[in-house]
């Protein structure tokens, strides 16, 4: 390395580490100075740029994120890190399908980017092209990673009404974590349509402990107790699903 080279990843390594410090104490403005002195001397460096993206993504200022990414993007058209985060924060904005495009493109230069397959599945899942999810998650089993894609696994079998099987990855999944509200939210919706209120309540309420904003297991809860009478929990169910749809 030279010493060009070696001074230029002291630089970086000194700021970005001040920046990653300063975010987590919740310091937005002082994380991003400190990217911007490292633009200030390397205005091109398309890793800098895709750090700063992610800063502004941290403190959910969206639109400032894609702006980075799509900069790096437009310095390096085969950026694949910012290719994919723009991408996710597409697919959470609902614009699943030009976000399954980017996911394509990662996927394209590196077909081992396993979380690109693993949000392309969901991103599927989100515009009910199950099939084509399920292969997402298969090969995201295939590249080793099966624990991460059993839940998405179970949630496209379960769209194919394939219930059994859905049901065995999301079992396999709580095994691996018993917290996954994501499984706990599957196992929750498979009890319900077989009408075991019991346990539907126990999964979904288990979910919704780990994932508050999960609107269709409050839905369902709501149900559930509006079945069983349970007025103060339906009334608590509703009011919560009024503040999701505010958001």
């Amino acid at each position: 390395m030279s010493m060009e080279d070696r001074e230029k990843r002291n630089f970086l390594s000194g700021l970005t580490t001040d920046a990653q410090s300063l975010m987590y104490q919740g310091k937005k403005k002082e994380a991003l100075e400190c990217y911007d002195k490292i633009l200030a001397k390397y205005p091109d460096d398309t890793t800098v740029i895709y750090g700063k993206g992610m800063i502004y993504f941290e403190f959910d200022d969206l639109e400032e994120a894609i702006a980075c990414f799509n900069k790096a993007i437009e310095i390096n058209p085969e950026d694949l890190d910012s290719l994919y985060a723009k991408g996710a924060i597409l697919s959470s904005l609902g614009q699943n399908d030009e976000a399954i495009e980017l996911f394509d493109t990662v996927l394209k230069h590196d077909t081992k980017f396993v979380i690109a397959w693993l949000a392309k599945g969901y991103a599927l899942l989100n515009i009910e092209k199950s099939k084509k999810a399920l292969q997402c998650f298969v090969e995201v089993e295939k590249l080793g990673r099966k624990e991460v894609a059993l839940s998405g696994k179970g949630h496209a079998l379960m769209k194919l009404n394939e219930l059994e099987k859905a049901e065995k990855s999301y079992q396999k999944a709580i095994k691996i974590d018993p917290y996954d509200p994501e499984a706990l939210f599957g196992l929750g919706i498979i009890a319900y349509k077989k009408k075991d209120l019991k346990l539907a309540t126990k999964f979904l309420y288990r979910s919704v402990i780990q994932d508050d904003d999960n609107l269709v297991a409050w839905e369902t809860l709501a149900e559930i107790y509006k079945k069983t009478k349970d007025t103060d929990k339906e009334k608590a169910a509703l009011a919560k699903i009024s503040d999701l749809k505010e958001k």
